[in-house]
């Protein structure tokens, strides 16, 4: 068996309990040669790993370091110390470098105590000390809960370590304080979102510009929908919301991340007027009615791939999505090009006899489209003020319409219980409570209709808005880019589709009817009137299909 020999001395030590490191080596050396085993160091010019002069009350020495090295590399079996104290001082420290030293499948050994892993005996007397530094723990831990209760209570903020971003945290008041910087990007989230911008359309134009969390990363999509749901931005302290379990562990914690769990609302906290708000109670309130919109309607995230149509092509047969999928053509070589299939082949029992097209295929007709939509972009002057009208629509009468109707919704509901539960009790006779329920059945239906159609409403006013803006921001892009879309830019391509098309429908390999999206709309129209009339340019009529480096320049723009 390989050993790695431990000794650690401070002047303190040698001075009141009288050994030295020749005292332990020479003991731990005869010790391992006493039972036949090989020594290991990895250090050079020393047969063992030694601190001298340095206090066993903390983990920062040079040889014990050094000692935990070479255990993640498995260059030894067993470790081997004098006392136990030697190793550390602290019960703590010393129980997770245990634990660290059994993942790692090497054993512990003191020399002249029962402290021994490698016997079921002097585990149990590992698990003894163990058991009564949880003790200490849970000591610590119901002395210092309360009073941490008592300073959320007062509006002081636990943890300095983790100050939500927005905010600094005063020391000597214990309080969250206003970083100006950092406020505007946050009301500018805010900002961006009532007005369409999705987490991650956010992500991407922070990430554009350059601006960085204060970590020096990305400003990345979950950090962007944590900070519209974080109500520390309204001014109150939310306290005691979550906790680690000590039982679950993370995927990825290599024996040491803990899964975090909602605790019950019960022993969550809350304490308003804290400290300065950011975002008023109306934005926070709207956005979380949104978010909750959202979450109900579970909104498709497509992804960056080859297939720049996805989620814009569909069946005219059944309706169905078009999507894309890789065919082989040339085994030997390996050649594969692209399709686009009805998804009801895969997706439902009757099959839908719509052929598959090839993606060559539908974006030569596509871009035939675009070319007549680009010759008379000009029309989109008028860009700017679509934006700001649709802006100023008035949402929120649509949003209090919306909750009046489902109150009454949720009245309807509770009239019908009562109305069975009399029934069920025979309090109520049954011709009456037919013609009752009846008249209750019909309007709930009636508000339900009504909920769905003003939820309809206001997400095509949120679309609009967002496709307004969308289109303006690709302009800009665009304009940015010298007019051309460069290799590796696909987002850009399948995010301008969407912004173009609202649905393209398919049949037998062709193009039979379009969506498209304002004011593009105006533009393709007047095109159809400009080709119907012959009079459009000579040199917009030489514009090839697909060229997009001939169709987009920045003059047009």
């Amino acid at each position: 068996m390989k050993v790695a020999i431990y000794t650690r001395v401070s002047t303190e030590d040698q001075a009141r309990e009288g050994f030295s490191l020749d005292v332990q080596r020479n003991f731990l050396l005869q010790f391992a040669k006493t039972h036949d085993w090989t020594v290991f160091c990895s250090i050079n010019d020393t047969e063992i790993y030694q601190d001298d002069g340095y206090t066993g009350s903390n983990m920062d020495r040079p040889a014990l370091q050094k000692l935990i090295e070479d255990a993640h590399s498995k260059k030894f079996d067993l470790v081997v110390v004098y006392k136990q104290d030697r190793l550390s001082r602290k019960l703590k420290d010393l129980l997770s470098l245990l634990e660290e030293f059994e993942n790692l499948g090497i054993g512990y050994k003191s020399a002249t105590e029962p402290f021994d892993t490698t016997t079921s005996a002097g585990k149990m007397a590992i698990q003894m000390l163990g058991s009564y530094a949880e003790f200490e723990r849970n000591r610590l831990i119901e002395r210092v809960f309360p009073g941490m209760v008592e300073g959320v209570k007062k509006g002081h903020w636990q943890g300095s370590r983790y100050v939500p971003y927005g905010y600094t945290h005063n020391k000597k008041t214990k309080k969250l304080e206003v970083n100006s910087e950092e406020a505007k990007i946050i009301k500018d989230i805010y900002s961006m979102y009532l007005r369409g911008k999705s987490t991650a359309q956010i992500a991407k134009y922070y990430d554009d510009i350059g601006v960085k969390s204060r970590s020096g990363g990305r400003l990345q999509q979950k950090v962007i929908a944590d900070i519209l749901k974080n109500k520390t931005y309204l001014g109150s302290i939310v306290w005691n919301k979550y906790k680690y379990s000590s039982k679950a562990k993370t995927k990825n914690g290599n024996g040491r991340g803990y899964k975090v769990t909602k605790n019950p609302a019960s022993e969550v906290i809350e304490t308003p007027d804290a400290h300065e708000a950011i975002i008023s109670h109306e934005d926070f309130n709207t956005v979380q009615k949104i978010l909750a919109m959202k979450r109900k309607n579970n909104t498709i995230r497509f992804k960056n791939t080859i297939y720049h149509l996805s989620g814009v092509l569909r069946c005219d047969v059944c309706g169905s999505a078009y999507c894309g999928k890789m065919v082989m053509t040339n085994k030997a070589r390996n050649l594969k090009k692209p399709w686009y299939y009805c998804m009801s082949k895969t997706t439902r029992l009757t099959k839908c006899e719509n052929k598959a097209v090839t993606a060559d295929a539908i974006n030569e007709q596509v871009w035939d489209v675009i070319n007549l939509i680009c010759q008379n972009v000009h029309v989109l002057e008028e860009l700017g003020d679509l934006i700001k009208m649709t802006a100023t629509e008035p949402e929120e009468c649509y949003m209090e319409q919306l909750e009046e109707k489902e109150k009454l919704y949720h009245k309807k509901l509770e009239k019908q219980r009562v109305l069975f539960e009399l029934f069920d009790e025979d309090k109520i006779n049954p011709m009456v409570y037919s013609e009752k329920a009846g008249k209750l059945s019909a309007e709930e239906k009636r508000l339900k209709s009504e909920i769905k159609l003003l939820q309809l409403k206001i997400l095509d006013k949120r679309n609009s808005i967002n496709i307004m803006q969308d289109t303006k921001d690709f302009l800009v892009q665009l304009n940015k880019e010298s007019g051309k879309f460069e290799d590796g830019i696909d987002f850009s391509i399948k995010n301008f589709m969407r912004v173009l098309f609202s649905a393209i429908y398919i049949r037998d390999q062709k193009i039979v009817r379009m969506e498209i999206n304002h004011p593009w709309k105006l533009c393709y129209e007047k095109g159809l009137e400009c080709k119907k009339q012959k009079k459009a340019p000579k040199e917009l009529q030489k514009m090839t299909a697909g060229n997009v480096s001939s169709i987009w320049r920045p003059t047009d723009v």
